[in-house]
């Protein structure tokens, strides 16, 4: 059977709160269970099944062992999980690796131990408390699980909620999941129990506080689906925003906002790149609601950037100590309140739901529409067969929007480094399928294009937060003398950059598109 999955890490206060929710009393359709599982997980001593994307485990519930095998890469990911799983008793605790073989998984774990022997890796240790519940879209299983994974001295706490669909559709998942967690930050796990295990056995350390997550690496070739490929970068994308929200929550380091905008960002370009082909109703939704999220969370980076770019630079410019304590300061205090608005709208309700609307949008397949009878060749159709198309469209509007660059006003500059921008996402989605030479020297000069606006973003930004009646230190002289500073420092700046910026644009310009 397949098994697909929703898995959610907690705290203590957590869990506690998730076992008393008054919605179980209504959803559940038998007794509540609590059980001791202790699982042990076999592989060879290169963890040739873990390579080969299986995973042997002996379970014990009670007086009973259970031999459970996953095979198949996991889908999904930053919590959503999805594998292909057989059970089959094991009396005694002994693996039954013979007989019968209707699915081929014994014939997948003997190709790839071969003649190495298994023993355990590590075992799982939990109380689990299991409940099964109704909802309209079908029944799901929650399961709370409260113990450690264990391999030999080393070892790891486990305290998660699971939600698994047991019948009907996968919308009950996320459904269930909506009304258990109206409210973040949720924190998604992104390694399920196995994986866990496996890095413990190879020595490496659990870290629990949270890191600011990059985007992904793609690999596909041209012959792959445009829905997979689609499916496999909003899937990178909402682990980027998904893990990065709860850096912003936890952390007040200055890369989680960063790469929380680029993560929406890079969705917004994702959605938009692929809305002819899945469907742009279905996408819209998403969109919208990733831009508003991405500019309350520019408010943050931004401020972030001013402190810890822009006054710093200009101190190391000439700025005196005693101006440039005073701006800072005064910009302490803004970003400290700014944080803690972004934070709360980061665990507020229409957040909370974005994320799990995006993740029922791509694991549902939710822009599938019944009378659309051309989507089905539009999405099994190659990526190859519409990727230069995509990207000339894209290269196109950069091109026009900076047509007669050296008139263009400073808004008219801000909207073609936007524009830029999303160019590069377009093509970090397409660079898989073409020669590698060739994309890297595109998106040096596209990168090249890109730094060369800073000044001039970072001297519209500054303007903004340090000229007006309300700005930060407005009523202290000293702070107003280092915003003069900082404005001059910028303002100086761009005199130098912006024929820099001219002639990058026309080489830019003027270079061969990798796709062409």
């Amino acid at each position: 059977m397949i098994e697909t999955e929703l898995k959610i890490a907690l705290d203590a206060p957590g869990m506690a709160r998730l076992r008393r929710h008054p919605d179980l009393a209504s959803l559940r359709i038998g007794p509540r269970r609590t059980e001791r599982l202790v699982s042990i997980y076999v592989d060879t001593v290169g963890h040739a099944l873990a390579k080969a994307g299986i995973s042997l485990r002996l379970r014990k519930i009670g007086r009973r062992w259970v031999q459970t095998i996953k095979s198949g890469r996991t889908a999904g990911g930053a919590g959503f999980f999805s594998h292909r799983e057989v059970e089959a008793p094991a009396p005694g605790g002994r693996l039954a690796l013979d007989g019968p073989d209707p699915t081929g998984v014994l014939a997948a774990i003997a190709a790839a131990v071969g003649v190495a022997p298994l023993a355990p890796v590590f075992e799982t240790r939990v109380q689990r408390v299991t409940e099964r519940l109704r909802l309209d879209a079908g029944v799901v299983e929650l399961a709370l699980d409260t113990g450690e994974v264990v391999a030999g001295d080393a070892r790891t706490p486990i305290l998660e909620a699971e939600i698994e669909l047991v019948d009907g559709d996968v919308a009950a998942v996320f459904a269930l999941a909506r009304r258990l967690f109206p409210c973040g930050p949720v924190r998604f796990s992104t390694a399920n129990k196995a994986a866990l295990g496996y890095r413990l056995a190879r020595g490496e350390g659990i870290d629990a506080a949270p890191k600011a997550r990059n985007a992904g690496a793609l690999e596909y070739g041209g012959e792959t689906t445009i829905e997979t490929v689609a499916r496999d970068v909003f899937r990178d994308c909402f682990a980027q925003i998904a893990e990065n929200m709860v850096v912003v929550a936890r952390s007040d380091a200055i890369e989680g906002p960063h790469q929380l905008r680029v993560g929406l960002r890079r969705l917004r370009t994702a959605l938009a790149v692929f809305a002819a082909s899945l469907g742009g109703d279905a996408l819209l939704h998403a969109s919208q609601a990733a831009r508003r999220l991405g500019q309350v969370v520019g408010d943050l980076r931004d401020i972030d950037v001013l402190i810890d770019e822009v006054v710093a630079q200009a101190a190391a410019l000439g700025l005196d100590a005693p101006a440039a304590t005073a701006v800072t300061a005064a910009l302490e205090t803004r970003r400290s309140q700014v944080r803690a608005d972004v934070r709360a709208e980061l665990a507020g309700s229409e957040s909370t739901g974005f994320l799990f609307d995006l993740m029922e949008l791509i694991e549902a397949r939710g822009w599938l529409a019944p009378s659309d009878y051309s989507q089905t060749a539009r999405l099994a159709a190659p990526v190859a067969s519409v990727a230069a198309e995509l990207l000339e469209k894209r290269h196109a509007k950069v091109m026009k929007q900076g047509r007669k660059i050296e008139k263009l006003d400073i808004e008219a500059l801000h909207e073609l480094r936007k524009e830029l921008k999303k160019l590069r996402y377009t093509v970090d989605v397409f660079d898989p399928i073409f020669p590698g030479k060739r994309v890297a020297a595109y998106l040096r000069a596209l990168k090249d294009m890109q730094s060369a606006f800073g000044s001039l973003n970072d001297a519209a930004m500054a303007a903004e937060a340090l000229a007006g009646p309300d700005a930060p230190g407005s009523a202290d002289p000293g702070a107003q003398r280092g915003v003069g500073w900082v404005l001059g420092t910028l303002a100086m700046k761009i005199a130098v950059d912006r024929p820099a910026l001219f002639r990058k644009w026309s080489a830019f310009a003027e270079s061969r598109p990798f796709w062409i």
